[in-house]
C-alpha cells in the first residue's frame, strides 16, 4: 500500500508525530490505566460477547465510523497487519454508527475481516477515551492500556502497538 502523499495529509501527519514526539512511544505496563470491561457487548455478526470474551487476551480497540476518510485508511492498515501477521492480537473496531447494515456493507466493501461492535458509548466508557476517530486503544493480557493513539497510524505503528499488546505480559 502506498501511502498518500497530498501535502495536507503529510503536514497532518508532521503535526500529530511532533505533538506525539513528547509522549514515550509505548506507555509501561506499571503506568497504563485498566480496562473497565462493559457487561456485555454485542458484534455485528449478532453475537453477544461478555467480559470472559476478552479478559487474558490481547486487544487492540479501534473507534472508528463508516463516513471518516482517515478511518478507512487506518483500517485498510489494520486489515494489511491482520493479513501479514497472523499471531496478531485480537481487534474490535467499534463503530461510531448506529446503522448495522451500512457498517455491514462497509465492512464487505472493504473487505476488513475484523470483528465490529456498534456499543461506541459502552466501550468509549469502558476505556476511558475521548471522542476522536480513528483512535487506537492497545489492551494487554492483564487488561492494561498502553498508549492511547487519535488519528490514522502507519502500519509499523500499528504493528508496534500490536507487539506491545501481545508482549507486556511478558514484562
Amino acid at each position: 500500500m502506498t501511502p498518500n502523499r497530498s501535502p495536507a495529509i503529510a503536514r497532518r501527519k508532521l503535526l500529530a508525530l511532533a505533538s506525539a514526539s513528547a509522549l514515550p512511544t509505548v506507555v509501561t505496563a506499571s503506568a497504563a490505566a485498566t480496562i473497565q470491561w462493559p457487561e456485555q457487548t454485542r458484534l455485528l455478526d449478532g453475537s453477544l460477547q461478555s467480559p470472559k470474551d476478552w479478559q487474558g487476551k490481547p486487544l487492540l480497540l479501534i473507534f472508528w465510523a463508516t463516513y471518516c476518510p482517515f478511518c478507512q485508511r487506518h483500517n485498510a492498515n489494520l486489515q494489511q497487519l491482520l493479513n501479514e501477521w497472523p499471531e496478531a492480537p485480537r481487534v474490535l473496531g467499534v463503530a461510531q454508527d448506529k446503522e448495522a447494515a451500512k457498517v455491514h456493507q462497509y465492512m464487505s466493501r472493504h473487505g476488513y475481516r475484523f470483528d465490529v461492535t456498534l456499543d461506541y458509548a459502552a466501550w468509549q466508557a469502558a476505556a476511558s477515551v475521548r471522542k476522536a476517530i480513528p483512535t487506537t486503544v492497545p489492551i494487554d493480557r492483564q487488561g492494561r492500556i498502553g498508549q492511547v493513539v487519535p488519528g490514522e497510524m502507519f502500519p509499523e505503528d500499528l504493528l508496534q502497538l500490536a507487539r506491545w499488546a501481545k508482549g507486556a505480559a511478558a514484562g
